[in-house]
C-alpha cells in the first residue's frame, strides 16, 4: 500500500513555506495618485525600488528620494529634498493600505505636515 496521503502533505507545507518568504516586497514599483497641499493639486509618481532608493515627481518635476527605514509590505519613510538658497527637505512616510493602495503623508523641514492623500498601484 503506498502512501499517497503524504503528496499533498508535502505540497500543502511547501505552499506554507514559500508564502512566509516572499522575495518581492509590494511596496516596490510606481505609485501614481493626486495629493492635495494648502495651495493646489498635483500629480504624483512615487517610484520605490527594492534598493531603498526611488523617486518621487509633482507634475513632472522629479526628485531623487532616500529611504532611511522600511518595513518589508507595510510601511517605509523617505527623504527627497532640493537647494533654493538653503535646502529644503521633506519627509514621506508611507503605508501600504491594501496591495493597491498607498497612503503617504509629506511634512516640512520642521515636521509640519503638508500632503496627505492615496497613491495606487
Amino acid at each position: 500500500m503506498k502512501k499517497w496521503y503524504l503528496v499533498p502533505a508535502a505540497v500543502i507545507l511547501v505552499f506554507l513555506l514559500g508564502g512566509c518568504f516572499s522575495f518581492d516586497d509590494m511596496l516596490n514599483g510606481r505609485w501614481e495618485g493626486v495629493l492635495d497641499d494648502y495651495y493646489r493639486s498635483y500629480d504624483v509618481v512615487l517610484i520605490v525600488n527594492s534598493n531603498n532608493t526611488g523617486s518621487i515627481s509633482f507634475d513632472y518635476q522629479s526628485y531623487g528620494m532616500d529611504i532611511v527605514s522600511r518595513r518589508a509590505n507595510r510601511s517605509f519613510v523617505g527623504e527627497y529634498g532640493w537647494y533654493d538658497s538653503y535646502w529644503i527637505e521633506r519627509t514621506i512616510q508611507a503605508e501600504l493600505i491594501n496591495y493597491g493602495t498607498l497612503r503617504i503623508k509629506i511634512y516640512d523641514n520642521f515636521g509640519d505636515l503638508i500632503s496627505d492623500g492615496f497613491l495606487y498601484k
